[in-house]
Order: structure tokens, then C-alpha cells, then sequence
């Protein structure tokens, strides 16, 4: 979503304990994916329990199918972090451990559906909005972050000597086959301007008879 910009680490953990209610482990559930593995919101609610589990265990990694994706040119697949793998099967305990057809983000009733795009996002943005989130944040500011931290540990990696290219390396990381797409997630980095402006701002504090 243009826009919109990452979450600071501060308003991740702010958000995390914001999720209240019945579904509160779907929900978290969702805004965890969202941050540790960058999906759009509508990849992660394709999501099926077959498609993150296996022989009774979360997956390492998951895959979106092609016709899920944005563009529907190809799939993606996603190394899950421990903590992700455990908000997942946190939300398969929730579901009682349902058929492996089940939707991971069911809607409530007995019919296998999963919760809409329009829901996934109020839920998401009460939760950023009970803790204080506010002023260019979005559902998509979960993708951005994932894309910020990425960008951050390749840049530490560069720092250290390792031979990689931190903005290939986040454009493979979000899917992208176009990297003209990256560079708007990476936008909003633009911290050396914003410290020109300060400077400029410390002349009005000048003393003019200096």
C-alpha cells in the first residue's frame, strides 16, 4: 500500500499484545506471519493447514501456491522462524486440529471459510490502533517491516564482510520480479534527508550576532 510505512520494534511488540477477544491466537497468528515471513495479507489467508503442516508438524517453510499470488506468475516459499511456527500451531491447537483442508484463518461457523480481506484488516488495525499505532500505518506496514528487517540484517552482513547485495537480497525475499517494486518497500529509508532538514531547522536557533 503506498504510503504506508515499517513498524518501529517497539510498535511490533506493542502490537502483539494488543490482539484481544475470541480470536485473539487467529489474529495474532495472522499479524505474525504478516511481520516474520512478509506475506500479503490475501497469501496468508489462502493458507490452508496442509499447506503449513506436515506428518503432524509445522513446516519450515510454506509455500503459496502461484494462483494465490499477487500477479499469479509464480509461487513463493517462506522460511517460518521458530516464533512463527509457534503462532501457527498455536491457532491448529486453537482449531481443535482440524482436516488439513481447513482454512488456517477460519471465519466463524461451521462452514470452511476463511475470514475476508475487509475483516482481516479491521482486526488488524484495532489492534495497531489500542496500542497507539497510528499516522502512515496500514495492513501492508507488516510487509514493509519484513522488508525493512531484512534490509537492515543484509546491510550488517555487508558491515562484517559478507559478499551480499542487501537490495537483491530483500527483493528475493519478497517475491519480487521486478525490483523497480522493491525499491518503493525502501522508500521510506530516507533518514540522511530527513537529517539535512534538522540541520537547516538549527538555523533558526543561530545566534545572528555571532
Amino acid at each position: 500500500m503506498p504510503g504506508c510505512r515499517p513498524l518501529s520494534h517497539e510498535e511490533v511488540a506493542g502490537a502483539v499484545g494488543a490482539f484481544s477477544g475470541r480470536y485473539v491466537v487467529r489474529n495474532r497468528c495472522l499479524f505474525i506471519l504478516g511481520i516474520l515471513a512478509g506475506f500479503r495479507i490475501r497469501e496468508m489467508l489462502s493458507l490452508r493447514v496442509a499447506d503449513v503442516t506436515a506428518r503432524g508438524k509445522v513446516r519450515l517453510t510454506v509455500r503459496v501456491a502461484r494462483r494465490h499470488m499477487k500477479g499469479k506468475q509464480e509461487s513463493r516459499v517462506v522460511y517460518l522462524a521458530p516464533e512463527a511456527r509457534r503462532a501457527i500451531l498455536d491457532q491448529i491447537r486453537e482449531l481443535g486440529y482440524p482436516a488439513p483442508d481447513s482454512f488456517l484463518f477460519r471465519a466463524q461457523g461451521d462452514e470452511n471459510k476463511a475470514i475476508s480481506y475487509t475483516q482481516a484488516r479491521r482486526v488488524l488495525q484495532d489492534a495497531f490502533g489500542r496500542c497507539g499505532i497510528a499516522e502512515d500505518v496500514a495492513t501492508h506496514s507488516m510487509r514493509k517491516t519484513f522488508a525493512n528487517e531484512t534490509y537492515e540484517f543484509m546491510l550488517a552482513q555487508v558491515a562484517e564482510g559478507r559478499g551480499v547485495d542487501p537490495f537483491m537480497e530483500v527483493s528475493q525475499a519478497l517475491g519480487h520480479k521486478d525490483p523497480k517494486s522493491t525499491t518503493h518497500y525502501l522508500s521510506f529509508r530516507d533518514e540522511s534527508r530527513r537529517a539535512a532538514i534538522r540541520h537547516m531547522g538549527r538555523m533558526l536557533h543561530a545566534d545572528v550576532d555571532r
